[in-house]
């Protein structure tokens, strides 16, 4: 099950929070990139879609879509900040 850092929820927290969202948890789901590779893209939503799983993050409501369920099985999302503002990216769980 894919684990959500603190950070990475404290991220996510900030986005719902705002007055122009209307959602209340984020959604985890692979859209086309620009050359047709599959790249993660994060959505808010309301409610998760059928057969999504629920991540590790007890302080926000995240769900992973299925065809991400078992590749990111074993990952932790983390947030750190860069000169560019928040990033998110993907580490191996510890243990």
């Amino acid at each position: 099950m894919l684990q959500v850092t603190e950070s990475a929820e404290a991220l996510f927290r900030q986005l719902l929070d705002r007055e122009d969202v209307t959602g209340n948890a984020i959604r985890i789901q692979p859209v086309p990139g620009p050359e047709g590779e599959a790249v993660v893209s994060f959505e808010v939503v309301e409610q998760p879609e059928t057969n999504d799983a629920p991540a590790e993050s007890p302080g926000v409501d995240i769900y992973v879509a299925p065809e991400l369920t078992e590749p990111l099985g074993a990952a932790r999302l983390d947030a750190r900040e860069t000169d560019r503002g928040s990033e998110l990216f993907l580490t191996e769980q510890a243990g």
